[in-house]
């Protein structure tokens, strides 16, 4: 980490203000994104993004110098976007929910996939369409890298309604997609 973060990271630990707009004017394009992604629509992402902020610098003293400054921040980010998704969720969504065996639709679905032209803005547009937990699994997944099992335990679900939940978020992306 460099001498500027680390100094940046001393001035908000101080509650200085300067300090925390540098954080937050340094930090916020890797944080939007994510929340974005995540929660699906730029005025909830920016709130979610702001609260994701008042968390870092409430919780800053809980920072150790030797973990990688900007995964604890995409940490904080990921949970604080899905924490704001569940909140707006309705119950019957959060149930657990599984799919029987898809190999075959898996199959004609990556063929589909392949065939299809895809564009940064044009993936964005139809995420924003996908059901909320399945955006989240797919954001979780696909852009933030986690595993199956670590979804699992972010969301607090059995890994088959993760397995789920990401292949009928695929499949409503790919239906997306194709209509674009």
């Amino acid at each position: 980490m460099d001498d500027s973060v680390q100094d940046l990271i001393a001035g908000c630990r101080k509650r200085y203000r300067q300090s925390q707009l540098a954080m937050y004017r340094r930090f916020a394009p890797l944080v939007y994104p994510i929340c974005l992604r995540i929660v699906g629509n730029a005025p909830e992402a920016e709130e979610a993004m702001q609260d994701t902020f008042l968390k870092i610098f409430d919780k800053l003293d809980q920072y150790h110098d030797e973990l990688c400054f900007e995964a604890w921040i995409r940490r904080i980010a990921v949970r604080t976007a899905i924490d704001y998704v569940r909140r707006r969720l309705p119950e019957e969504e959060l149930l657990e929910e599984t799919l029987p065996d898809m190999a075959d639709d898996e199959e004609e679905l990556r063929e589909q996939e392949e065939q299809t032209l895809l564009t940064v803005a044009s993936v964005r547009n139809a995420l924003e369409k996908v059901p909320a937990q399945a955006r989240m699994v797919l954001s979780l997944y696909l852009f933030e890298g986690y595993d199956m099992e670590e979804i699992a335990q972010i969301l607090k679900l059995q890994p088959s309604s993760v397995r789920s939940q990401y292949l009928r978020g695929k499949r409503r992306l790919v239906e997306l997609m194709k209509a674009l």
